[in-house]
């Protein structure tokens, strides 16, 4: 099994990798201050090219992730101003690049900036500004199977849930999950279909313990929290990120 390509390109330099580009800063030689329109721009070119819907939504991940830890150069956290202020430059384009990569924001973002985003989102679906073809499905991802490997919760083990978008390929959150602290998760991974292992691997879903749908949200949303606190507030791994917004709507499921 190989995780998915990150979608970036590595040699990409992020504007808000310290908080950076435009003027000299007072407090001293080399220190520099990123600006949201800058931080939107960045945004925009590295989503441009993608193919589809989670492709985006990865790229948004890492960027929420960016946003939300970025400090002044006193140390003091403006996550929070920097993303709004991003979410206001994205909304002012007005076009459907911008609306999809804020659909992203709004459903994988933390805090203020995620709940800005919606309200972008809701003003720019009422003036019929619609989504690239390629992004329809971003934020609207649903479960299509879950499987575990085992049921004795004293032991560690491992979980997949697969899911599918309007538009794309399938992909599986995989986690793997060991008893210490209630259940603390060990490593996670962001795979492509379970179907596309050999039948004879140990994590086929033949040889795992098939999942109703609601019952592996809601350990899925249980371990994540344990592990990084609510909505993964706590991680710096962009896959904890979209594996928390892929629980939320599981746990509602009807049993399959």
């Amino acid at each position: 099994m190989s995780e998915l390509p990150r979608a970036r390109k590595p040699d990409r330099q992020s504007p808000i990798r310290r908080a950076s580009p435009t003027r000299k800063s007072a407090s001293g030689p080399g220190d520099r201050v990123a600006s949201a329109r800058d931080v939107a721009i960045y945004f925009r070119e590295d989503c441009r090219t993608l193919h589809d819907s989670l492709q985006l939504e990865m790229v948004v991940a890492q960027y929420c992730l960016r946003i939300r830890d970025v400090l002044t150069t006193a140390g003091v956290p403006v996550g929070d101003v920097v993303g709004v202020g991003v979410v206001a430059e994205l909304e002012g384009h007005g076009d459907p690049l911008s609306h999809a990569i804020l659909r992203g924001v709004a459903h994988l973002g933390l805090g203020e900036t995620a709940a800005r985003s919606a309200e972008a989102v809701a003003r720019l679906t009422g003036r019929a500004i619609g989504l690239p073809q390629q992004f329809g499905g971003v934020g609207k991802s649903r479960a299509v199977g879950a499987w575990r490997t085992s049921a004795d919760l004293d032991d560690e083990f491992a979980l997949f849930a697969e899911f599918e978008h309007p538009y794309g390929a399938r992909h599986t959150i995989a986690l793997f999950v060991e008893p210490r602290c209630g259940g603390a998760v060990k490593h996670i991974g962001l795979l492509g279909a379970m179907n596309e292992l050999d039948s004879d691997e140990p994590f086929h879903p033949n040889a795992l313990e098939t999942m109703e749908i609601s019952a592996a949200g809601a350990l899925i949303r249980e371990v994540l929290e344990g592990s990084y606190g609510p909505r993964a507030a706590a991680s710096d791994d962009y896959r904890v990120l979209i594996a928390s917004a892929r629980a939320r709507p599981m746990v509602l499921s009807t049993p399959s």
